[in-house]
Order: C-alpha cells, then sequence, then structure tokens
C-alpha cells in the first residue's frame, strides 16, 4: 500500500510541475507516462487487477489536478476583482493608457 501512495505523490508532484512550466497539450504526452509507469511498477510489487487500475486511476486524477491546481496559482495573480468592480486598470497594466487625472 506505500508504493500506492508513493505512486499517487510523485503523480501529484509531475502534474505541479507540468503545469508550472508547460502549456495543457502536454498533459498529452504526460497523462500515457504517468499511467504505463505506474502501471508498471504495480504490476512487478504484483498487484492484482482491480487495485492497479484504480491506483492508476488515481494516479491520473491527481497528476491532472495538480496540473489544474498549479496553473490555476499562477494565473490568479493577474486576475483582480477590484479590477472588475470600478473598471479601471490595476497597478500591472497591460495596455499603454495615461492617467487621466493631471
Amino acid at each position: 500500500m506505500t508504493i500506492a501512495f508513493v505512486l499517487i505523490v510523485a503523480s501529484a508532484l509531475v502534474g505541479a510541475a507540468t503545469g508550472l512550466v508547460f502549456k495543457v497539450w502536454v498533459l498529452v504526452v504526460i497523462s500515457p507516462l504517468v499511467a504505463i509507469f505506474s502501471a508498471i511498477v504495480l504490476r512487478s510489487y504484483e498487484f492484482d487487477l482491480v487495485a492497479g487500475v484504480t491506483v492508476t486511476a488515481a494516479c491520473l486524477a491527481v497528476c491532472q489536478l495538480a496540473y489544474l491546481a498549479a496553473t490555476y496559482r499562477l494565473q490568479a495573480r493577474n486576475i483582480s476583482a477590484h479590477d472588475e468592480i470600478d473598471g479601471e486598470p490595476g497597478e500591472q497594466r497591460e495596455q499603454k493608457i495615461r492617467d487621466q487625472h493631471k
């Protein structure tokens, strides 16, 4: 059971690291690699079919959730509810708007 926990934590770390560095399309490559690696490790530790599939599915789900959490954390800094309320640009302006108060 310890190996299942280690695989799930490793999948979370891979998903978070991927989310911090790459775009969503990398999950197309990462997900099969996570599934194959976890299936090989679980088979070598003689897990049966149901337990192996369950742990592999959990690894994939945790990897993708960690990816989403990491990308949300990166993008959350750029989103401000204050900008939506008053309609004025915030401290970090993306457009070259001059101050109206001269």
